[in-house]
This record gives structure tokens, C-alpha cells and sequence, in this order.
């Protein structure tokens, strides 16, 4: 017998228009379409281990829409989930807590907010573990999967800012606010061109996923740490320089490259991603 996982997903405009229980058509049309993408996106994540470009059709789940209701301009996501023993350590918890703290996790990274964790302890410890459980897929790489989310959550925030219009949107649960969407996401998620030029950064690996390749870095002249994965022109035969570095970072020996990186920035400029075109050890200090 299929058991069914019901997720309340509630979205809430707040401001201008909002505020009369209506949206601009266009502009709030285009929000909500994203809002569903990107749900429907990280539910595929969450059910599968994949990360997908599309909102492809879902399998052994389906996202219903309800209508507005009144109190600014309200409306709801049902996320329905068919649980099985033979699923995957993420899609098999019945219980919600752990289906919003995966979208939490991934909305918040793909908005800014580059530190977010897990906060449920049945999600944490798969990551945490860094490796799949018996039989079943590794965990969802959250840096790719945020990255691969912002096309959607660009649509998502095109009402916020503009004259008249919406101040923030909040996504939560029927409980609790899991991420809010207001000007300063909106600028992160639109993102501008890679740089053009390149640039050499000095810096140690602190995370690696072998599988999507992207890892994080922390770097010495930003003094902090930034996502990173290689671009088309890195050598794969320099992956195991990555690996080396995150190993000193493990043991506390900080072995540090000097990399070769494009920026890739939010449109004012912010740092959200480097482009990795090659790298190596840097000399001992």
C-alpha cells in the first residue's frame, strides 16, 4: 500500500499591491510559475539524489496549487510524497521537519545565504557522513543544486522592487518561515556575466564532492570561503590537487594552490562562485 507524505508549502506577498490581496498579472504570473519550478526542482533533488536543470515530471511525488486566499496575497504549495522502505534515506522520512530543512537549506543557499546547513538531525547526519547509506544515492550536492535553482528564483522575485509592487515574498512552512525574498535576494539571484579576465587567488579546499566537482575554498584574499567548481578549461588530470589540498585542510596542515578563477558575481557585484581554470600548489610560506 503507496503512503502518502502531505508538505504544506505557503507562500506569502507582503507589500504594494500585495497588501489589496492582488498581484501585477505579468510580473506575479511569472513569480508564481517560478516558485512551483523551483519547488518542483528541489523536490526532485530531494526524492532522487539527482539534480536536474528542468522540472521534469516528478516520480512517486506531484506538487498541487491552491488558490489565494485572503491576507496580503497568500497562496499554497501541497507537495504530495510516496513513501516506500526501498526509497532513499531522504525521501523515506514521512514526518515534514526534514522536508522543510532540505528546502530551507537549498532556497537560502541559492538566495545568499552560502552557510546554511541542515538543521534536522536525521538530514544533518547524511551529510555529515558524506557518503550514501547502504543501497542507496549520496546526498544532493547543495552548491549545485542552488546554482542550477536561481534561473527559477529569478522569476520568482521579478515583482519585488518594482513601483507598486511587492516588498518580499516568504516561503514557509504552515508553521514557519523557512526563507523571505525581498531586494537584497533579488540582487543576488540576478546574477551578472562571468568576468571576462582572470585572476590568480591563493587559498585551501575546505569541502569537495567528487561527483558534481564543485567544492569550496577558502580564500586567503577574501578571507572567507566561496563556492567553486572547475570551469570548462581545467584539466582533469589537476583534480587530485583539489583532494590534496582538502586532505591538509582535514589534518590541519592548510595545503594551499594558487588557482586561476573567474569571478562570477550578483548584479552589485558581490562574489557568489569562482570559476576554477587551473591551479597548483602554492610554494610553502
Amino acid at each position: 500500500m503507496v503512503t502518502l507524505s502531505e508538505h504544506r508549502i505557503k507562500i506569502k506577498y507582503m507589500g504594494g499591491l500585495a497588501d489589496e490581496n492582488v498581484l501585477p498579472g505579468y510580473d506575479g504570473a511569472t513569480s508564481i510559475d517560478g516558485i512551483a519550478r523551483a519547488m518542483h526542482i528541489a523536490t526532485h533533488a530531494y526524492m532522487t539524489g539527482e539534480v536536474t536543470t528542468r522540472a521534469t515530471a516528478l516520480k512517486k511525488a506531484s506538487i498541487l496549487l491552491k488558490p489565494a486566499r485572503q491576507g496580503s496575497f497568500i497562496f499554497e504549495l501541497i507537495v504530495l510524497i510516496e513513501a516506500y522502505p526501498a526509497m532513499s534515506a531522504l525521501a523515506a522520512s514521512v514526518g515534514g521537519p526534514m522536508f522543510y530543512d532540505f528546502i530551507k537549506t537549498a532556497f537560502s543557499r541559492a538566495t545568499g545565504a552560502l552557510d546554511a546547513e541542515p538543521q534536522t538531525t536525521p538530514l544533518r547526519k547524511i551529510y555529515e557522513r558524506k557518503q550514501p547509506p547502504p543501497l542507496k544515492k549520496p546526498p544532493v550536492d547543495f552548491d549545485e543544486l542552488s546554482e542550477t535553482l536561481e534561473g527559477s528564483l529569478q522569476a520568482a522575485h521579478r515583482p519585488i522592487g518594482a513601483e507598486g509592487t511587492i516588498s518580499s515574498i516568504s516561503i514557509g512552512s504552515a508553521r514557519n518561515e523557512l526563507v523571505k525574498f525581498n531586494e537584497d535576494t533579488k540582487d543576488w539571484v540576478n546574477t551578472q556575466e562571468e568576468s571576462v579576465g582572470l585572476e590568480v587567488v591563493r587559498g585551501n579546499v575546505t569541502r569537495y564532492n567528487s561527483l558534481s566537482r564543485n567544492a569550496r575554498v577558502f580564500v586567503d584574499q577574501f578571507d572567507r570561503v566561496i563556492p567553486i567548481r572547475p570551469d570548462a578549461d581545467f584539466s582533469v588530470g589537476d583534480l587530485s590537487l583539489l583532494t590534496w589540498s582538502l586532505h591538509g585542510s582535514n589534518i590541519g596542515t592548510r595545503n594551499k594552490l594558487d588557482m586561476r578563477i573567474r569571478r562570477v558575481s550578483s548584479a552589485s557585484g558581490k562574489i557568489k562562485r569562482l570559476l576554477l581554470v587551473d591551479c597548483q600548489r602554492a610554494p610553502e610560506e
